[in-house]
């Protein structure tokens, strides 16, 4: 498999990535499917897995921690705070390296950062940012991440704010034409030496019918590696199949695909850019900055 460079860490990781959030019971797939399908990533080539603290309330790490507490040195893991202050988050990160068996995770987000007031929170006084500078120093955490799903120009502003190592974000094809991650975050970031990792590629299914390309159109971006997420082995021997063997688009079948997915670009397809996640019906309207002062 394809590697490339990731950001200024001094790594370089194959383009396919595990996203684990779907490696649990409400997704179908028991401990022993999911231990089984975080071992054929391995023994096929995936290095960096993707978990968070929030995540089926443990049971993502805990099923990842499974297989670190023997693999650990062939994993690249990172793992996400939900919380916003800074002793909440520590406690989170806590809870998290617990589960996943081990004593430091690689990249620790700050996760979901969806609008500017909850990126105040995090990175000003008092905010989780402290405390991962804090497990830095101390080894806990070797580099330290953002992600978002919503406005790129979100995500901009905290690498103004902080010298981020690397950014999880959303570039599947429908995220293309709507608060595009792509056009204008993926610039900025290159220009920074931010390592980024690609997310929401097949659009919570609305892109299953066309994963194949939806994943070729991802890999071809400017960015490290993508995350996908799967729960059978099925779905992760696909996802390989098309990374083992990439090759990009061409111009005139990139515009073909856009075409195509072009109707499905709707707030129900695409929650995570809609004013109510639970009810997406409208888009997410932007705002701007505001009272941000540096911790």
């Amino acid at each position: 498999m394809e590697t490339r460079p990731f950001g200024k860490t001094g790594a370089h990781l194959p383009i396919l990535s595990l996203g684990c959030q779907r490696l649990v019971d409400e997704e179908g797939c028991n401990e022993e499917q999911a231990v089984a399908i975080l071992n054929t990533a391995i023994d096929r080539g995936i290095r960096y897995f993707d978990t968070a603290w929030i995540y089926s309330k443990g049971q993502s790490e805990q099923r990842v921690g499974l297989v670190a507490k023997h693999r650990r040195q062939e994993m690249w893991i990172a793992t996400k705070t939900w919380d916003v202050t800074r002793d909440g988050a520590r406690r989170q990160l806590g809870q998290s390296l617990t589960r996943l068996q081990t004593d430091y995770v690689d990249e620790w987000r700050l996760h979901n950062v969806y609008d500017f007031a909850r990126l105040d929170a995090m990175t000003g006084k008092g905010g989780a940012l402290e405390a991962a500078i804090r497990a830095r120093d101390e080894g806990l955490v070797r580099f330290i991440s953002i992600s978002g799903h919503t406005d790129p120009q979100v995500q901009i502003e905290a690498l103004r704010r902080f010298p981020f190592d690397t950014a999880l974000v959303a570039v599947s094809v429908l995220d293309h034409f709507v608060y595009s991650f792509a056009e204008e975050f993926l610039p900025f970031a290159q220009s920074r030496g931010v390592g980024v990792v690609g997310m929401k590629i097949f659009g919570y299914k609305a892109l299953a019918h066309v994963a194949d390309r939806a994943l070729r159109y991802a890999l071809a971006l400017p960015l490290t590696t993508v995350i996908v997420g799967c729960s059978t082995m099925a779905e992760l021997e696909a996802d390989l199949a098309v990374a083992e063997h990439f090759t990009p688009m061409t111009g005139p079948e990139r515009l073909a695909f856009f075409r195509e997915v072009l109707p499905l670009v709707r707030p129900e397809n695409m929650p995570w850019k809609a004013t109510d996640w639970g009810n997406p019906t409208e888009w997410k309207p932007r705002k701007e900055p505001w009272g941000f002062t540096p911790p």
